[in-house]
């Protein structure tokens, strides 16, 4: 019986990370480049119970197998493409296939921290650095670009010109695996030891944005099921307590 209180609780305590997941998606429905995140869920391994204080199973205890509920396994982020969005700012920009900017910070010793986004909203700051919504600066092949104003023209490869005065190559890659990247907040991106880059082939498209890839119609049918299933496990651990509640009061005065 316990058994089964416990596999309910395991099922509500999952429903519960999926429900945070589905939250944030909703949240970020109209960040410019966000990309979904969906929950997968896996039992518990099995493992042996084990008969205790019995004499008659000495040296042989173990009567058999029995999964212990349910819990998420991995949290996936969903790379798919986001509807390209026209705004003709210039210094708007979307990639059409995978792919990141490569954007930077500082650290304290002055060195250049790499970070990575699929933000193209980009802006200028007081000495002419475009930069990201964050502040952190767009980094093309000589480091931050520098640029007089805002009207510049961006080519399909990339190449930032002002005038007819070539300034910079915005630097942009990809990777063999999107799944190994960790977000780390304000719609950024870092690798791993299990990242592996590779050259970005897709099209860098000046004055438009990329939206979220996420649709708020399916999270809403998604966080409706998760909700009806939170609340049956619900109703199963108030059934069991019921039911131990009479083992104990009733059968037991029998």
């Amino acid at each position: 019986m316990l058994r089964g209180l416990y596999t309910a609780y395991t099922g509500m305590l999952a429903q519960q990370q999926k429900m945070d997941t589905i939250s944030n998606n909703l949240a970020n429905a109209n960040t410019t480049g966000y990309k979904k995140e969906a929950v997968m869920f896996e039992s518990f391994q099995e493992v042996y119970m084990i008969k205790i204080n019995d004499p008659e199973q000495a040296g042989n205890n173990r009567i058999g197998k029995g999964a212990l509920g349910v819990r998420v396994g991995e949290v996936f982020t969903n790379y798919e493409q986001g509807s390209l969005q026209q705004t003709d700012n210039p210094l708007n920009m979307a990639l059409d296939t995978t792919g990141m900017f490569v954007v930077g910070t500082q650290d304290a010793q002055g060195n250049t921290v790499q970070k990575y986004t699929r933000d193209g909203s980009f802006g200028l700051n007081a000495n002419g650095q475009i930069i990201s919504k964050d502040g952190y600066y767009l980094l093309g092949e000589n480091g931050p670009i520098t640029v007089g104003s805002a009207n510049i023209r961006v080519t399909e490869d990339g190449n930032i010109f002002e005038g007819e005065n070539f300034i910079d190559t915005i630097r942009t890659i990809d990777f063999e695996n999107l799944q190994s990247l960790r977000k780390i907040g304000a719609n950024l991106y870092e690798t791993t030891d299990e990242t592996t880059e590779k050259e970005y082939e897709g099209k860098t498209i000046q004055g438009f944005i990329e939206g979220s890839n996420v649709s708020s119609i399916e999270e809403m049918i998604h966080m409706i099921s998760s909700m009806r299933t939170y609340e049956t496990n619900q109703k199963i651990i108030t059934t069991y307590d019921t039911t131990m509640d009479k083992a104990v009061n009733e059968i037991g005065r029998l």
